[in-house]
């Protein structure tokens, strides 16, 4: 008989020496005690609510499954096998295989999760009125040797030094090796600069994204000319490895001191390109056949995080939203079978 997703079936229980009991039909269904699940049925349910809100991932396993199982339930089996995955951030690769990729594209950056967080000891009733919300920013990491299709990601509520560890770990396993050169690409964060000429400085080098630059060059067009031609010109001339006509044409019109910063995009434009002139070889990159924007973390952003971190009306403990971090990036990785076969 089936009632709310739970069997009840009758079982015979085989009594052994000294008062043991032996429960063949839960052993061999793989329920570890009575009112558990099954470890399909737990799979299907962490599957699904990893995907989408836990009340849209009850009503898939009514679908698919016949079975209901509710939304609170669904959410408390997800977080449950989310927080079993290490959630520590791991230490910094420090030995190299001797021979691995030849060229691997690595990329950092930040997007902002919903969070909240409810004082210590607020009553139960009072815990919705008193809860705070904030956006906290998690850090992804991806990694793809040249010419693979396969991306290696790493993710969590790091800080800058916890987050180039962990970048670390994600380039290894896209072949980082004695013999790789590591392109990096990003924004001009300087706390991305910094993790990357501390870990991989040797072994690479790293590139301002273009169209992070395309920015400032927009905001910095002539007023009385075709901004979209001008941008064009200034982003083929950067192509070209031209950063210095560039600089030179920006501090022609760059505005009076007088002009607060907010109001003077020339000026940003300039210090922004020049505070980076050694991360500008677009050219090199080209001919190489390297990426000049960061494509890479901005689909993962999309696809790992931000699809089910930041649906619309999730709010999520900081704890738990690394946790399902760990979890989606598992199954980005191609290891979501690892999880199930342990």
């Amino acid at each position: 008989m089936s009632t709310f997703g739970r069997i009840e079936a009758e079982e015979t229980l085989w009594r052994q020496q000294r008062g043991a009991v032996s429960r063949p039909f839960r052993e061999s269904a793989g329920l570890d005690k009575p009112g558990c699940y099954s470890q399909t049925l737990k799979r299907a349910a962490v599957d699904f609510g990893i995907d989408q809100s836990f009340e849209k991932a009850s009503q898939k396993l009514r679908e698919h499954y016949g079975l209901c199982i509710s939304a609170t339930r669904v959410r408390r089996e997800s977080l449950c096998v989310a927080a079993s995955l290490p959630q520590e951030s791991p230490e910094a690769v420090r030995t190299l295989a001797p021979k691995g990729a030849d060229v691997i594209v690595a990329e950092i950056d930040g997007t902002m999760i919903p969070t909240m967080c409810v004082p210590e000891g607020c009553p139960g009733g009072e815990r919705r009125k008193h809860r705070k919300v904030e956006w906290k920013e998690m850090r992804l990491m991806a990694a793809q040797a040249q010419g693979s299709t396969r991306t290696h990601y790493g993710a969590g509520f790091d800080n800058p030094e916890q987050a180039g560890a962990r970048w670390t770990q994600v380039v290894k396993a896209a072949g980082w090796a004695v013999n790789s050169h590591v392109h990096g690409v990003g924004d001009g964060a300087g706390w991305i600069n910094t993790q990357f000429t501390q870990h991989f400085g040797a072994h690479g080098s790293y590139l301002l994204d273009l169209w992070h630059v395309s920015e400032y060059i927009a905001g910095a067009a002539p007023a009385n000319g075709d901004s979209g031609q001008y941008l064009e010109r200034t982003r083929e001339a950067l192509r070209q490895n031209k950063a210095g006509e560039v600089l030179d044409e920006l501090a022609g019109r760059i505005e009076s001191w007088e002009q607060a910063d907010e109001n003077a995009p020339v000026r940003r434009a300039h210090r922004y390109l020049d505070k980076r002139r050694d991360q500008l070889d677009y050219q090199g990159a080209l001919k190489r056949g390297l990426p000049v924007g960061s494509g890479l973390i901005e689909s993962g952003h999309r696809h790992v995080l931000q699809a089910r971190l930041k649906i619309p009306g999730a709010w999520w403990k900081p704890a738990n939203a690394h946790a399902m971090a760990q979890l989606r990036v598992l199954r980005a990785n191609s290891l979501w079978h690892t999880l199930w076969d342990n």
